[in-house]
């Protein structure tokens, strides 16, 4: 028994296969133009939700996600600051960044000095296609998550159900270059997110796949709204006036240590007298925001307004005390390489919207590097 996939545009409505599984979607598919079209926008939409990373991760997001929660922290904000507060935003684990550009422009009509950054720590994959056809998706530390040789597209981080034999033998055949493609991809580095450039690493053709949403991309060309490369769980490289957090402390993914760093790290970048969000959505059944606002005070976090059933992990937040916390230890949290224009001295990786070309790094076992324009 198989399953196929869907590596076509025309292909996406037919979704189910045998037994009732859905279809894998080629994330080949989330490739858009310079300037996107209706079109790219919707297939990049249906897409996205369907991505799952090597962590386990997955990008479920959409554009009605915190149509209850945005409102809310909006009154939380007019209720603290005055309407000229030159407003320093940092929304964590943005994923594609589209919910962060809602939220900017509802901000940005009220305070008109606000300015905001949307982070993540995966902004792209690298799509590396060998002269055959078959194209590998990696991330950006050179992890394989998907093989594609029409007309299937399998999963390379996680098994297949093992009714379908002929998709595992795929799965194996595609594994007799993943060292080869793992070495070329991590010899390449883009510059900035997105790069349209192609790079060429002997029988392997190399382009960078965004994973940010056309229209934030879009959107971040106006100055006051960047997207930038920053780990959660480090040091954040600026003080904020408001921090939100939402979907990125996931009790399935990480311990409750590293959850704890996570919250006490956001709050340690958080002003006196600044505000944090911090919850997770409910996908199941009716989809709900349990979300808790807190306001940071005298250097301690006070709840100041609920959403739902509240932060789950709440007790981590008010037990935060900035005068019992120690000087972080961890490196920067911003890429040198990975987003931005390769200025390491940064205090982040900004990403810049333009047209940019990938810097191939000398490769390893890897010859014949030859940057060329998308055709």
């Amino acid at each position: 028994m198989y399953k196929l996939g869907i590596w076509r545009g025309e292909k996406m409505t037919r979704t189910r296969a045998l037994l009732g599984k859905t279809r894998q979607f080629s994330y080949c598919l989330l490739k858009t133009g310079v300037h996107a079209t209706p079109v790219d926008i919707a297939r990049f939409e249906t897409v996205i939700r369907t991505v799952q990373l090597s962590s386990g991760i997955c990008r479920t997001t959409y554009s009605e996600r915190f149509g209850d929660l945005d409102p809310l922290v909006q009154t939380v904000l007019k209720r603290i600051f005055p309407v000229d507060r030159p407003l320093i935003i940092h929304d964590l684990a943005a994923s594609d960044c589209l919910l962060s550009m809602l939220w900017a422009k509802r901000i940005f009509e009220y305070f008109p000095a606000a300015r905001m950054t949307a982070s993540d720590v995966v902004l792209y994959f690298t799509e590396a296609v060998w002269k055959s056809g078959e194209a590998y998706i990696l991330e950006p530390d050179g992890t394989p998550v998907q093989y594609t040789r029409a007309p299937f597209v399998v999963p390379l981080h996680v098994r297949e159900h093992a009714a379908y034999i002929v998709n595992t033998l795929v799965r194996t055949w595609a594994r007799r270059h993943t060292r080869e493609v793992q070495s070329c991809a991590s010899s390449v580095r883009w510059d900035g997110v997105p790069d349209y450039r192609v790079v060429n690493i002997g029988p392997w053709s190399l382009r960078q796949i965004p994973l940010v949403h056309p229209t934030a991309l879009s959107f971040a060309q106006n100055g006051r709204f960047r997207v930038a490369h920053i780990d959660a769980f480090s040091e954040l490289p600026l003080k904020c006036d408001v921090i939100r957090a939402m979907n990125l402390y996931q009790p399935y993914a990480l311990p409750i240590e590293q959850i704890r760093r996570g919250i006490h790290v956001a709050l340690d970048a958080l002003r006196d007298g600044g505000v944090f969000v911090a919850g997770r959505t409910l996908e199941k059944a009716a989809q709900r925001n349990d979300v808790t606002v807190f306001q940071k005070t005298r250097g301690r976090a006070d709840v100041v307004e609920r959403l739902g059933k509240g932060f789950e992990f709440e007790g981590l937040a008010t037990e935060y005390a900035s005068d019992q916390r120690l000087a972080p230890g961890h490196t920067s949290a911003a890429s040198d390489c990975e987003v931005g224009r390769g200025d390491n001295s940064a205090a982040h990786s900004e990403i810049a919207v333009s047209s940019k070309r990938a810097v191939p790094a000398a490769a390893r076992p890897c010859t014949d590097q030859v940057a060329s324009s998308p055709g």
